[in-house]
Parts: structure tokens; C-alpha cells; sequence
């Protein structure tokens, strides 16, 4: 048994501790919130408490309330006991592995990394041991907790907090490694656990861990070189702004410092600002981090519970949130955030590296995101605290993942990604009737600046990623994300039944040369490059819709991404209820080539007809028609080539650690079988159309009348109409003219994306610079719909008549669609 000699006596804020392993007696005001004592849950060894009204305890108060949940949640709720016995179970095993010898140089052997600090994974375990603590403070300051108010654990949390101040983070030490271990990381956790502990921590250990905070990180709005000194150059942006304002807050707040909260505070500013370049939301409710990486999912999901988290905080204290800026936080919580929760998960998309991370799952990340939402609902307008506690009430309704109760965690253990407080807002929002269960909302969102778009259809979702010269095609950094090459170039997920489909092993075992949808020479450039952008060179990358259909399109060439000469064109047309996909121009790749029509992760259940004869492995010269489906998971899926293609089919089980794509996860073998379908290039175009949730039957029309008519896949242009909904699509590559249905119908000054929709006696024409660079744009519609009705801010008739001409004033678009609505709907 290790000996027991650290700090072998010590008084704690009014609260005497005597001896790690002997009595204890806690006593005095103070030393848990007296709040509790109605919660239900004895408040142990805690006679009584006085609640302090100066500013900054009600602030700290607050934020305690924050971290261990509401007073007035029912804590013997089979889903917050899972939770809290959980976190309790950890925090006990932890004590007992924990070295507290007076001489110990670690606090655990499994986080002691940090004795050899030359690298990332060094100061890694700075960040691993304060948040070990906090989690145990955790245990120790929550109500219902089976150690709530043990006073053994709150010693060694104490005496570790001291160990870690004195010997890993201490004002004047410098820092090593990955700055953010030192400035975000490990301040957010210490100041957290130094909340939970208040009653326990000695005034001069609190002294000294917040000097270390301010030594590491005393101004938000600059990053802080290992030496302690402002880099004044490096200006914090987006998440990584918010929380570093966010730690300067909780350190004034300790500190009773109102002017380190005031600067907290008003750090935030440049955070509440659109930008047009660099990191942060766009005007499209794009968000970028890192120069060029589309992070909605991963740092915006900080951001959002930042911002949750800074509203929660500040709203009705001494320091409100009194810029008129804030009131953005809806509306991105509205309009950036929510299309990219799909049936509760968020797509891997819109996550950059942290898809190789098995631990922050879509679903898992979705649920964070949800609970950040129900904060930020609380405060926003009646509406839109309305529209988002309905969005939440369906995703959880729909999302099968986490068993028969969403909020019960998964695989036996409790709920773990969701805080307390958070978990109560999204248990209210689901056993109040008056709130309805909003569906999943149809129609097509493109997102320019981040070169991603969404299609929601009847039971599906399809989520496309493109890469451009604006954006990266995948993120490398930390050991994170090493097989993410082709992330970016015009893959194509789907989001069916089969819930988990993108979650367990999947991107540890796929193969990350043929992911769905894009066209491959299995090209990689091995193990990349640090925060290397890996950008498609070429412009034209982008499209233009109405809200319901959209066209997209990626001209692409691999030079700088895998450095393959691999190139083409890509289209894919938004119908609604289907996608199809064009392909043109393909040539110059390193060997043979293929385009990737879907790789699904499927059970042994699976079944995959082609022409209507089954098959698993196998080559189909001239196919017309596959369908895909898994009677264990429920998915269906149709697949229609127009003319017929080669097609080439294969089952395959494959192998994989995480390790593989991520450093710091673990190197387990973990196995997962697949069924894909590919065209191979002899010939360098391809088509075929996508038919979600489709049966057999449906695919099998679908093959005889497709409903579609290609009008162009070449040089020019691709261009093709929905002729069931009389909706025509073009992505024009370069100036000239198009044909629909045989005819000259449209021709444009420059690189276009087009749509053309008829419905009600009207026509809707959406155009777009996908290039982001025209400063305008002229088409002129080779047969005249009729009278101009109405027509988007800079967009001007040239001429009517016969033909008709319009200017779309481009510059500064960055991207966004333009519309001009007419009287009469044509249609041949």
C-alpha cells in the first residue's frame, strides 16, 4: 500500500480536514451550497450556509449551478443516477490510483507525460491531470453524487490542485508544446475545479493557481508565446477567442477582479462580427477555423457552447452582455447551427479532424451541440426560443442511437458529453407537452464559404463536401486526421435509417481512397503536413438554389492535395427527393481511376441487386440499375444509370485501429464489412441518379423513366432537367450557350451555376458565380418566360422581348445565389 504522507493536515476554507485516511470534520458557512438541501439529497456533514449577494458570488454561484445542475432537477432520475454513479465510480478509482507520497513527481501514471516535455502529447497531459481533478471536484461538489461532499476525495483534489499548481502550471514556468494545453486547455479546467472546490480551497492556493492563469493567458485577444510574453501578431479568433474570454471572466470572478471580467467580456466582440476571410461566420452562416477549414461541428460547436455558456453567465449580473452584436447568437443558432444536426447527429462534414477521434462521434457531437441549444433557447425572443426547443424535442424523439431513452447514455455507461444543467434544459424540453416535435425541415442549404451544402428529403439527408482554392480538402494537425486526403473532394454521405452508419468503426476501417461519391486515383500523399492547407487550385467550385432544389459543382484538379494529376468535372443536381450526379472530363490521374457511387458500411443482412440479379463482388459491363439495402438497419437504396455504365461491385470486411488516423487513440484491431459501387474510366464522363429510402420496385421504374433528361455533360457545360418538377439545372464551366431539350435556351458571359424552376404560373431563375471571383455576370435567356415581377437587390434587365438579358451584379457576392421571378412559366 503506497504511503499516505502527503499534506498530512490542512485546513480548508472553514472547513477542517484531518488526515487523508482518518476522521474528517467539515464545518462552518460556506462549504456547499445550502441550495441543495431542498433538492431531495442530503447535504452531507453540511449544517448550514449563507448565501452571499455581492456581485461577484452571485456570479460564482452562478456558475456552480452551471457545473453541478439546477437545484430543483429530479437527481433520482434513472438517467442522472447512471450519470452521476458514473462520474463517482471514476472519481473513487482515480483516488485510489492516485500517488500522494510528499515526494511524488505525478499525480497518475497514465497521464504523466509531461516529465519529457518536447512535444504536443507532452503538454497534452498538462491539460489530462487538471481535468482528472476537475472531474473529480466534480464528484465530490454534486448533489446525488454517491460522492457528494467526501471529504477524503475533496483532500486529494485539493492536494492535487496544489501539486499541479507547484509543480506543472505556475506563474513564471514557461510553457512547451501545444499553446492551447497552456491558454485554454488547462485554465478552463482549473478554473472550473477551483469553482467546485471553493469551499475547500485555501485562499493562498487560489491566489496562486490564478496568477498562473493570468501568466499564461492575461490577454483573450492575443495568443501568448512559451515565455509568457503577448505576441501581439497573433490575434485569437473564433472559438479559441471565446475561450480564452471565457477563462478571463471565470478568473476574474475568483478573483474578484471586475475589470478582468470587463475585458473578458468585451473580448468577445470580434467573435460576434461576420468576416469575409479567415476564421469565424460568413454571411452564408458559414463557420471557418483554422484560415480554410469549414468547422461548424468541432471548433463552431465550442463556439456555441461558449456562447451558451457567456450568455448563461452574464445575463443579469453586474457585466450583461450589452452588445448589440449578441443578438447574432440566435439567429447562427437558428441558421448555422441547426441545418447541421441531422436526426441528432452532426455530420462528419462540417468536423475537419475530430472525425478521427472515435470518442466525439457525430451523434455524440450532436447531442452537445443540442444541450449548448436548450442554454441559448432560455434566452432568445420568444419565437426563436420556440422554433429551437421544437428542433430539439425532434432530434431527440428521432434519434435511435442512444437506445429507447436518448438521455440515458449509451452501452451501460451514463450519459457522459452533456453537462448536468444541460441535461435538465433537454429533460424539460421533452416531457413538456406544450412544446411540439419539429420534423426534419425539406429542402436544399448551400453553404459557399465553406464549400459544403445539404439536401434534406422524405427520410434523408445528403451532405456534400467540395474543396476550392478557399477551403482545404482535410485538416492534419496533432496526429490528428492522417488518412483525411479526400475528405473534400465531392464526397457525398447519406444520412438514412441507418443511424449509425457514419458512427462505431466506420472511419477507422473504410477505405479513405474511396469514399462515396468522389472520383479517385487512390492517390495519397502519406502522412501530412502540420495545419497544411490542401486546397483544390481550381475556381470553379460551388452552385446556386431556391431553398428546395440547388445545383453544385467542383471543376477539380489533385495538384495540391495529393499531387496527383488526377482532374476533372463534378456535378451534382439537388432534385428534391433524388441527386443526380454528372461527371466530365475525368483524365491525368496516377493509375486507374474510378468514380466512387456510394461505399456503405453495411450488416451481414445487407443485399445488393444489380439489374435485378443479386450480387456482392463482381463486374456488370452494362448496368442500368442497383438497389442496396440492409433489413438490419432499414436502409434502402436505389441506384439508376442512365444509358448504362460499368459497373463494379464489392463486399470486403476490413481491418483497422484507430491508431491508424489518430496518434493518441487507441490501436485496437476493429473490423467493419462494406458494399461498394463504382464506374471505372475508360471513359472520362459519368452519370447516374441517386435514389434515397427507394424500394426495389421504385428503382426498377425509376431505370425505365428516370424522370430526368440530361441536356449537356461536356466542356461546356453540365445540364440536366427534372422533368417531374420542371426544374432545369446548368453549372456553365466557362462563357457560351447551353441547350435544354435540344434547343439553345441559355447563354452566359461567364462561369455560372443555374437553376430554372417553373411552378404556379411562374418562373424562378437563381444564378450564381460559383468562382467568387466576376464582378457580374450577364444571361440572357434564349426564350423569354414573360414579365419580370420581382428580382434580388443587383440584378438588372438589360433587355425583354423575344430574348431577355440580366445583369447580376457579382462583386462581393462571395458566392450567393441571385433571383429573378417572372410571370409566366415556360416550359416546352
Amino acid at each position: 500500500m503506497k504511503a499516505r504522507a502527503w499534506m498530512p493536515a490542512l485546513s480548508l476554507a472553514g472547513c477542517s480536514v484531518r488526515g487523508l485516511m482518518g476522521s474528517v470534520l467539515l464545518a462552518g458557512a460556506g462549504c456547499l451550497p445550502a441550495a441543495y438541501a431542498a433538492d431531495g439529497v442530503a447535504a452531507a456533514n453540511v449544517t448550514s450556509a449563507t448565501a452571499d449577494t455581492s456581485a461577484f458570488d452571485a456570479l460564482r454561484q452562478r456558475w456552480h449551478t452551471k457545473l453541478v445542475g439546477a437545484p430543483g432537477m429530479d437527481r433520482r432520475a434513472p438517467e442522472i443516477q447512471s450519470l452521476l454513479a458514473s462520474r463517482s465510480d471514476a472519481a473513487q478509482a482515480w483516488l485510489a490510483a492516485m500517488h500522494v507520497e510528499a515526494d511524488s513527481t505525478r499525480l497518475w501514471d497514465d497521464i504523466a507525460d509531461f516529465h519529457n516535455p518536447k512535444g504536443l502529447l507532452a503538454s497534452a497531459a498538462v491539460t489530462s491531470n487538471i481535468n482528472r481533478l476537475r472531474l473529480m471536484a466534480l464528484a465530490v461538489a454534486t448533489p446525488g453524487s454517491p460522492s457528494y461532499g467526501d471529504a477524503r476525495l475533496a483532500r486529494a483534489v485539493v492536494a492535487g490542485l496544489d501539486w499541479f499548481e507547484r509543480t506543472l502550471y505556475r506563474q513564471g514556468r514557461p510553457a512547451y508544446g501545444n499553446w492551447w494545453d497552456w491558454q485554454i486547455g488547462a485554465p478552463l479546467h482549473l478554473l472550473d475545479a477551483l469553482c467546485l472546490m471553493d469551499a475547500y480551497v485555501p485562499d493562498n492556493l487560489r491566489q496562486r493557481a490564478l496568477a498562473a492563469v493570468r501568466w499564461y493567458a492575461p490577454d483573450p485577444r492575443y495568443r501568448t508565446r512559451h515565455d509568457g510574453s503577448l505576441d501581439p501578431r497573433n490575434v485569437e479568433t473564433g472559438a479559441n477567442l471565446l475561450d480564452k474570454a471565457l477563462a478571463a471572466i471565470l478568473d476574474g470572478m475568483l478573483g474578484k477582479d471586475g475589470a478582468r471580467i470587463t475585458a473578458g467580456r468585451d473580448a468577445i466582440g470580434p467573435a460576434l462580427d461576420l468576416t469575409t476571410q479567415g476564421d469565424g461566420f460568413y454571411r452564408d452562416h458559414s463557420f471557418i477555423q483554422h484560415g480554410y477549414v469549414p468547422y461548424t461541428g468541432s471548433y463552431g460547436a465550442v463556439a456555441l457552447a461558449d456562447y451558451a455558456r457567456l450568455v448563461y453567465l452574464l445575463s443579469g449580473s453586474a457585466w450583461p452582455l450589452t452588445d448589440p452584436r449578441a443578438s447574432r447568437i440566435v439567429l447562427w443558432a437558428r441558421e448555422a447551427y441547426a441545418p447541421w444536426i441531422v436526426d441528432g447527429a452532426t455530420p462528419d462534414a462540417v468536423r475537419g479532424r475530430r472525425m478521427s477521434s472515435r470518442e466525439q462521434g457525430d451523434h455524440m457531437v450532436g447531442r452537445g451541440m443540442m444541450s449548448s441549444l436548450a442554454v441559448i433557447a432560455d434566452a432568445a425572443p420568444p419565437d426563436d426560443a420556440a422554433q429551437l426547443r421544437a428542433m430539439i424535442k425532434g432530434w431527440m424523439a428521432r434519434d435511435r442511437t442512444f437506445g429507447a431513452n436518448y438521455l440515458a447514455g449509451a452501452d451501460g455507461v451514463g450519459i457522459t458529453n452533456v453537462p448536468l444543467y444541460e441535461l435538465g434544459r433537454l429533460k424539460a424540453i421533452a416531457a413538456d407537452p406544450s412544446i411540439p416535435a419539429a420534423a426534419e425541415a425539406p429542402g436544399a442549404r448551400l453553404f459557399p464559404a465553406m464549400d459544403r451544402a445539404i439536401l434534406r428529403g422524405p427520410g434523408f439527408a445528403a451532405v456534400l463536401s467540395l474543396t476550392s482554392p478557399r477551403t482545404s480538402s482535410f485538416e492534419f494537425g496533432n496526429g490528428e486526421n492522417t488518412k483525411g486526403w479526400w475528405s473534400g473532394m465531392g464526397v457525398l454521405n447519406l444520412y438514412d435509417a441507418d443511424q449509425s452508419q457514419y458512427g462505431h468503426e466506420y472511419w477507422a476501417t473504410v477505405d479513405s481512397q474511396r469514399l462515396p461519391g468522389i472520383t479517385t486515383d487512390h492517390s495519397a500523399g502519406g502522412r501530412p503536413a502540420d495545419w497544411k492547407q490542401y486546397p483544390n487550385p481550381e475556381t470553379w467550385v460551388g452552385g446556386a438554389g431556391d431553398g428546395k432544389v440547388a445545383t453544385l459543382g467542383m471543376a477539380f484538379s489533385l495538384r495540391g492535395v495529393t499531387g496527383s494529376g488526377l482532374h476533372g468535372r463534378k456535378s451534382w443536381f439537388f432534385l428534391g427527393d433524388r441527386i443526380l450526379a454528372l461527371g466530365s472530363g475525368i483524365g491525368g490521374g496516377q493509375g486507374e481511376a474510378e468514380t466512387i457511387v456510394d461505399n456503405r458500411r453495411v450488416s451481414q443482412q445487407a443485399t445488393l441487386l444489380v439489374d435485378g440479379v443479386a450480387l456482392q463482388n463482381g463486374n456488370q459491363k452494362k448496368a442500368r440499375w442497383a438497389w442496396l439495402a440492409d433489413a438490419r438497419t432499414g436502409s434502402r437504396i436505389g441506384y439508376v444509370f442512365p444509358g448504362g455504365v460499368p459497373l463494379q461491385a464489392a463486399r470486403m470486411e476490413r481491418r483497422g485501429s484507430w491508431r491508424d488516423i489518430n496518434d493518441q487513440q487507441s490501436a485496437a484491431e476493429v473490423s467493419a464489412h462494406y458494399q461498394s459501387l463504382a464506374i471505372p474510366h475508360g471513359a472520362p464522363d459519368y452519370a447516374y441518379l441517386l435514389l434515397p429510402v427507394a424500394d426495389q420496385q421504385t428503382t426498377r421504374a425509376a431505370a425505365a423513366n428516370p424522370g430526368v433528361r440530361i441536356d449537356s455533360n461536356d466542356e461546356q457545360a453540365a445540364a440536366a432537367e427534372d422533368v417531374r418538377r420542371h426544374a432545369w439545372f446548368a453549372n456553365l464551366w466557362r462563357a457560351g450557350t447551353v441547350k435544354r431539350d435540344g434547343r439553345p435556351y441559355l447563354a452566359s458571359s461567364g462561369p455560372a451555376a443555374v437553376v430554372v424552376t417553373s411552378s404556379g404560373g411562374k418562373l424562378r431563375l437563381t444564378v450564381a458565380d460559383p468562382t467568387q471571383q466576376q464582378a457580374m455576370l450577364e444571361i440572357r435567356l434564349l426564350r423569354s418566360p414573360g414579365k419580370l415581377l420581382s428580382a434580388s437587390p443587383g440584378v438588372t434587365l438589360l433587355e425583354s422581348g423575344p430574348e431577355l438579358q440580366l445583369r447580376f451584379d457579382t462583386a462581393g457576392a462571395a458566392g450567393a445565389g441571385f433571383d429573378a421571378e417572372f410571370d409566366q412559366a415556360f416550359r416546352e
